[in-house]
């Protein structure tokens, strides 16, 4: 017989950056089915503010109890696993999701050390292999890593994964079962972004001038300085200006190398902006260059706002998204002639871009945020047994 009463739902997302991971989050509050799901949420005051809704029964903020939100040594780690453990004990969720590394080793950890009664869902939102060795140089930092990251990837009730190169890495490398794994792509919301892409910039673009433009976070896997320097070689043959959108660590060494190259002049850093769309439905191309991605929200957006794009083919998100030379175009990671060639391409080739830009809006529909929410949904029940989706 079908459970009647709603799942109650935990949602551990320790963060203060609004990134990929956050998004997901919102979209999936903003359409959960309130009537079969009850969601505790806990995390920052400033992320919690942007994930609140309806289906939001509680929160809890992380600056409240004391808990950390990254890896920072043994100590810290236990003190976050004992509060997780407690608060699972005191909340007493059915299932418990953890979004992103961090959250996906504590909860793990706190089920094995504690002993609630509740499934644990981990949700790494990356590819941990690439992941570790791109960003961590430190041989003992990655191998502490590598197994906290194995632990959860064997222990969790069930792994909810953006991409399927992602889901393979937590298979291969990490010991994870293929049955606990589900892939489920992140979404966008069309109408809104098709909406807000049509607010003004309030920027001054010459005439003839080309724009080209990238949104993410500023931090080191976004790999911002090849575009930088594929720009500043672009910038030889086209009257061109980048739009780079996003905040982050990075942000004063890439506004030093854009001087350092000369392309300062050209290149507008335009900091965080709660709707992108705008700024980038204004460019002609887009470009988004990962070293490692565990999907590329900003390329479906991309495609969602009508503009080509052209994306490194890192691991794993883009080349499962963009078929190349279709509804995209793929480049090799770190290849400064290849990524200026195929935007001068594409900026010398109207009919190619429009070509792109339909194919990839067509595209950007199969990722639905309806889709996304009934596959979590159905995930939910089918990881806690006697209940049901019906």
């Amino acid at each position: 017989m079908a459970n009647l009463q709603p799942l109650r739902i935990l949602f551990l997302h320790p963060t203060f950056t609004f990134g990929g991971a956050e998004r997901t989050t919102a979209n999936l509050f903003s359409r959960l089915n309130k009537d079969r799901f009850k969601v505790t949420l806990v995390a920052s005051r400033k992320i919690a503010l942007r994930l609140y809704s309806d289906v939001v029964e509680k929160i809890i903020y992380v600056e409240d109890i004391g808990m950390g939100i990254w890896f920072d040594g043994i100590k810290s780690l236990w003190k976050d696993i004992r509060i997780t453990g407690r608060l699972l004990l005191k909340e007493k969720p059915d299932i418990a999701l953890g979004m992103m590394h961090y959250s996906s080793t504590i909860l793990a950890l706190a089920k094995k050390f504690f002993r609630p009664n509740v499934k644990v869902i981990s949700s790494p939102r990356g590819p941990s292999t690439d992941y570790l060795n791109t960003c961590f140089t430190k041989k003992s930092e990655r191998f502490f890593l590598r197994m906290l990251f194995l632990f959860f990837c064997r222990y969790s009730d069930g792994i909810v994964v953006p991409s399927a190169g992602t889901g393979e890495d937590c298979i291969k490398n990490f010991g994870a079962k293929r049955e606990n794994i589900r892939v489920i792509n992140n979404s966008i919301i069309i109408d809104e972004i098709s909406e807000k892409g049509k607010e003004s910039i309030n920027m001054d673009i010459p005439d003839g001038t080309f724009v080209i433009s990238t949104s993410g976070r500023l931090s080191s896997e976004k790999n911002i300085p090849f575009l930088l320097n594929a720009f500043s070689e672009l910038r030889k043959t086209e009257k061109v200006k980048l739009l780079v959108i996003g905040d982050g660590p990075e942000r004063d060494r890439l506004q030093a190398l854009a001087s350092g190259l000369g392309i300062k002049n050209d290149t507008t850093f335009v900091g965080f902006q709660e709707n992108p769309y705008k700024f980038i439905r204004r460019s002609d191309v887009f470009v988004h260059t990962c070293l490692v991605e565990g999907f590329g929200n900003s390329i479906i957006e991309a495609m969602a706002c009508g503009v080509p794009v052209i994306a490194t083919d890192c691991p794993y998100g883009p080349g499962e998204i963009i078929k190349n030379g279709e509804n995209g175009i793929l480049v090799p990671v770190n290849d400064i002639e290849a990524l200026a060639k195929a935007i001068h391409v594409l900026l010398q080739d109207e009919r190619r871009r429009k070509e792109l830009s339909e194919k990839g809006f067509s595209r950007s529909l199969d990722f639905s945020v309806d889709r996304m929410v009934r596959a979590y949904e159905d995930f939910f029940f089918a990881v806690k047994p006697g209940t049901s989706n019906e």
